[in-house]
């Protein structure tokens, strides 16, 4: 079952953030950086951002169990101004490939407000994720950034699905 979020659903969202990072980026990231992920500090941004603007972030659920989450919004990109952004979408490692993912991107795209496209950003290393995104339409569109995380620089690049794209429209 997807539904939208509420700030009870802060520390499960929060848990499935860190071991997602934890799993999907073992090979991306130190392992003492991902070790040192805190399930606390993401609980307390997790609640700040449900109680603002609970509207952009859903949830699936499996027998109450919470197994992953979604976070949309407007791009803030410079060059995406008026575009959708799916922002993050983490899914227990034990429910990947299972299509809780998939099913939380058709609500996220959904929900969020009709525009030329949508965009998200994903490392350029995570090879699952690049695999994932494609088989639902989105593309490289040659944006790029870098991101540094415990000490170590990484590339994301910034993937698209147009409107008139059948999944969008």
């Amino acid at each position: 079952m997807i539904r939208r979020a509420n700030i009870a659903d802060a520390e499960a969202i929060a848990t499935i953030h860190v071991r997602s990072w934890q799993t999907a980026y073992a090979e991306i990231f130190p392992a003492e950086f991902l070790a040192n992920l805190s399930v606390e500090k993401r609980v307390v941004a997790w609640r700040a951002q449900l109680a603002d603007n609970p509207g952009t972030t859903f949830i699936a659920e499996e027998n109450g169990l919470v197994t992953g989450w979604v976070s949309g919004g407007l791009s803030a990109d410079a060059d995406a101004l008026g575009e959708s952004e799916v922002q993050a979408i983490y899914v227990l490692p034990e429910y990947w490939d299972k299509g809780v993912g998939g099913e939380l991107m058709q609500a996220i795209e959904q929900a969020l407000p009709p525009s030329p496209g949508t965009t998200l950003w994903v490392l350029r290393d995570n090879q699952r994720a690049l695999r994932f995104y494609e088989k639902l339409g989105y593309t490289a569109d040659g944006a790029q950034e870098e991101l540094e995380r415990g000490g170590v620089k990484r590339w994301k690049i910034r993937l698209r699905k147009h409107a008139t794209d059948p999944a969008v429209a």
